[in-house]
């Protein structure tokens, strides 16, 4: 990792973010860039303004004894989501790092989250940090979907923090469960299970997985149930997740787990969309 972006929008909902920036930043030894975009629709007299203002106040935070010392300061002006993309771009960023956003309800429903948007727009790892920052990430769950946005989503965890541990978990749908397996029991769940292992082992053996990334066990439950059960036993700080949607047509291009984790983070959230 040689080059990570933060994109502060000068609240306190982006301290998070630039002390998680720095902190990767120095793990390993990577260039920081911390930016901040501001609304080219406003006049010229208070775009010039609010340059200055937020100048001096990422000046003043860099300045700290734990920032990198060679951090990198940019003020640019234009669309939120579309200049983020073009700065991760032009430097070639290995990561954007985010804050949680605002919540705007009917902003949000119609357009989605800034967040949203940004996995959208394009396909670097983007985090977004939801809790404070008290050292590096110490456990690490990804989400196994069997699909490539998935492996992606965890060789970048991997590459992010290596020395974290790992777990996954893979959720199986069983259709009809109230008719077909109404009482849960081993008995009634194990011909989807048999069959859900081999589709696995197949995807398994077949795919480019990360060196360090364990193999998932099977559980028979939906996404959101079986994530709940493996974040309590793995106790994650960070959850890494492949974006992608079902529907070809999806107008989100995310998918409903993935939107709503990114709505309603449990703790710092990794999403590349591959």
């Amino acid at each position: 990792m040689k080059k990570i972006l933060v994109a502060s929008d000068m609240t306190s909902r982006s301290d998070r973010a630039m002390e998680r920036a720095v902190q990767l930043a120095t793990q390993h030894g990577a260039k920081l860039v911390v930016m901040h975009v501001i609304d080219d629709d406003l006049p010229s007299q208070v775009v010039s303004q609010m340059r200055q203002t937020a100048e001096e106040t990422l000046g003043a935070i860099l300045s700290s004894d734990h920032a990198p010392k060679d951090a990198e300061i940019r003020i640019e002006t234009g669309e939120t989501v579309e200049t983020i993309s073009q700065t991760a771009k032009d430097i070639d960023a290995d990561l954007v790092i985010l804050g949680m956003h605002k919540p705007r309800l009917f902003w949000d429903m119609f357009s989605g989250t800034t967040m949203e948007r940004l996995v959208r727009a394009q396909s670097r790892p983007v985090l977004l940090v939801r809790d404070p920052v008290t050292g590096p990430y110490k456990s690490v769950l990804c989400g196994i979907d069997l699909s490539p946005s998935c492996l992606a989503a965890g060789k970048a965890a991997l590459e992010m923090v290596p020395e974290a541990k790992f777990a996954t978990f893979h959720a199986v749908h069983i259709p009809y469960r109230g008719m077909l397996a109404p009482e849960a029991s081993e008995k009634q769940l194990a011909p989807f299970v048999k069959d859900a292992n081999a589709e696995l082992d197949k995807w398994w053996e077949s795919s480019a997985i990360p060196k360090g990334l364990p193999k998932p066990t099977v559980t028979p439950s939906s996404v959101q149930d079986a994530f709940q059960g493996a974040m309590e036993e793995s106790e994650a700080d960070l959850f890494a997740l492949g974006a992608h949607g079902r529907m070809p047509l999806s107008p989100t291009l995310l998918g409903g787990f993935t939107e709503y984790q990114i709505r309603n983070p449990r703790t710092d959230l990794l999403i590349v969309r591959d």
